[in-house]
């Protein structure tokens, strides 16, 4: 298109060709130099955003959250931890874990009881004969230790310190046979951190590949389509580098999703506003103004546009910051930081290369005829039957809002996150074995006024531990009364019964033979009644006879009583006649004096 058209149209703007846009026109090669300064500087004095990042990574655990409370009280009274960060290491076998497997696991532990600046504690269940089942599962192929770390969850620290573990752990090597994962929320953390920066190059990638494709299809011009992604770019890289400036020298936290939100934003406004700058530009070359007075055309049509638009949005991203979910409150101030950065370079560095481009013949020139009459019809239609345009928008917009009352927020990272992280994989390890929740372990803490290691109180935890198991969403259930997460073998009343069944049909054989010499003695006692009704019917023959004896003894006695009454009277009477035989000296020659003398 020739600078002077055939039918000069007088630009709108002609009258007001000072000011910030004739500014940005005047020094238009400084202002390119200075942004293009500004970056340089920031790339060489800044490291990168996703170092940044890193290195100044906010906690996305709330304080204020009973649940983060609450743990870090149980840390405090139990004099254990400070942070809420946290890490299972899973240990999984292809056969049950051994004593090789001990000795790997005791020198891992003491390795990171040692390392005293990232490591708080150490929770070894397995490592203790009293303790280790509930560190096991029920195969015996897998086992955990917990260890609590220095830094709250997504911390910087506590990403340092899920690295230092995950290297001591690796410095060790495991036993044949055996693997060893680092997993749990924080080892999740740190690892969506590096697949959030991974993600973000791939994403980068795609997005310029379909602005180059869709800019080739629309512009049909190489040169405008690199002047579009100069500005794309250049903006894209002074918003990360302001942002990266602000989180290295701790003016604002940084988190890995400020860091991938914001180059996403940051492409799209930028692609944004430089279409609205180019295109506002052909088109008032279109309808034949020249190329300077299209210049304050399109900075006239488009600045209050941008302005707002990208306040608009940068605005809307600092109300993040009031929330009260990490998650959203990192967002605010470096998406609304960068969101100005890039609003500042749309309005300055876009117009300052569309002015130097401008100079140069056929350059931003457009490739053909604006479509003026198909937008021309739509409107038409807009106007003529507005009602059925009104309700056909919004059937459209009824079906995404129709899905939104089933909505249901997640915050759970693995559903997200590609499953060859190490801690993915440590997770499906823990899986295999375990219970889906043993690796995501919540605190139930019970404080009392006096000991509870009694049995009494023991009954009380254990009655608290099946109150709880029965609340929905519950899966699994701990306690001093349940170290594998459910009650003791021969705790309840079913299991006695069982325990005592098989007491009774061990000692089966022994009770058969105590009943065997049962019957024997019953026997043999029958034999002794038997024999002792004997001896009472003899007793009672013998009593009847010692009767019969007494009664016949008292008549013999007086028989010999009066026996003797008889006989003194006879000895009475017959004494003389002894008393002559005793006084004759010649009685014993007589025989009849010798026979009378001897009665």
């Amino acid at each position: 298109m020739p600078d002077s058209p055939a039918a000069p149209v007088v630009a709108p703007h002609q009258q007001h060709r000072g000011g910030i846009a004739g500014f940005i026109r005047r020094f238009a090669v400084l202002i390119i130099i200075a942004w293009v300064a500004l970056v340089a500087l920031l790339s060489i004095t800044v490291p990168p955003l996703e170092t940044v990042g890193q290195m100044r990574s906010v906690s996305m655990s709330p304080d204020y959250a009973p649940a983060v409370v609450a743990s870090k009280r149980v840390g405090e009274v139990f004099d254990e931890y400070k942070s809420d960060s946290s890490v299972m290491i899973v240990l999984e076998g292809e056969q049950a874990l051994g004593a090789d497997a001990h000795y790997f696991y005791n020198d891992m532990v003491d390795r990171l009881e040692a390392d005293t600046e990232h490591v708080e504690h150490v929770q070894d269940f397995w490592g203790d004969p009293l303790t280790q089942d509930g560190a096991q599962s029920s195969d015996g192929k897998a086992a955990y230790v917990q260890v609590y770390l220095a830094g709250n969850m997504g911390e910087s620290l506590a990403n340092e310190s899920v690295q230092a573990a995950t290297e001591i752990v690796r410095a060790v090597p495991p036993p044949p046979g055996v693997e060893v994962f680092v997993t749990g929320m924080s080892a999740l953390a740190a690892d969506q951190q590096i697949s959030g920066d991974r993600s973000v190059q791939v994403i980068e990638g795609v997005i310029f590949l379909v602005i180059i494709s869709m800019l080739l299809l629309v512009y049909r011009s190489i040169v405008t389509t690199i002047l579009v992604l100069v500005m794309v770019v250049l903006g894209l890289t002074a918003a990360r580098g302001v942002v990266a400036f602000l989180g290295y020298h701790e003016l604002i936290g940084l988190s890995t999703f400020a860091t991938q939100l914001l180059v996403t934003l940051a492409v799209a406004s930028a692609t944004d506003y430089a279409i609205f700058l180019i295109g506002r530009y052909q088109e008032a070359r279109t309808v034949g103004e020249d190329r300077e007075s299209a210049y304050y055309s399109m900075f006239g049509g488009t600045a209050h546009v941008v302005l707002g638009s990208g306040l608009t949005i940068a605005g809307a991203m600092l109300c993040l910051h009031f929330t009260r979910l990490p998650y959203f409150q990192t967002l605010g101030v470096p998406m609304a930081f960068g969101m100005v950065v890039v609003v500042l370079a749309a309005l300055t560095l876009g117009p300052a290369i569309i002015t130097v481009a401008s100079r140069y013949r056929n350059i931003l020139e457009p490739r053909r005829s604006m479509r003026i009459r198909s937008w021309r019809r739509v409107a038409a239609v807009v106007v003529r039957w507005p009602g059925a345009v009104l309700m056909a928008t919004i059937a459209l917009s009824l079906i995404g809002l129709l899905a939104l009352p089933g909505y249901r927020t997640n915050y759970n990272d693995r559903n997200y996150l590609p499953e060859d992280l190490p801690a993915q994989q440590g997770y499906a390890a823990a899986e295999r074995h375990f219970g889906v929740a043993r690796m995501n372990p919540e605190l139930l803490l019970i404080e009392t006024d006096r000991d509870l290691r009694n049995s009494a109180d023991f009954l009380v935890i254990d009655k608290i531990a099946k109150a709880v198991f029965k609340v929905p969403g519950i899966g699994n259930v701990q306690a001093i009364t349940r170290p594998q997460g459910e009650p003791l073998e021969f705790s309840t009343i079913p299991a006695q019964m069982s325990m005592g069944g098989t007491n009774q049909q061990m000692n089966q054989k022994y009770m058969e033979d105590m009943f065997a010499n049962m019957l024997l003695q019953a026997d043999d006692m029958q034999s002794t009644i038997d024999t002792m009704k004997r001896m009472v019917s003899l007793m009672g023959e013998m009593s009847a006879t010692t009767h019969s004896m007494v009664g016949k003894t008292d008549a013999m006695a007086a028989d010999i009583a009066e026996l003797r009454d008889n006989i003194s009277n006879f000895d009475d009477f017959i004494r003389p006649l002894r008393n002559y035989l005793y006084w004759e000296p010649h009685c014993y020659n007589i025989p009849v004096c010798w026979s009378m003398r001897s009665v």
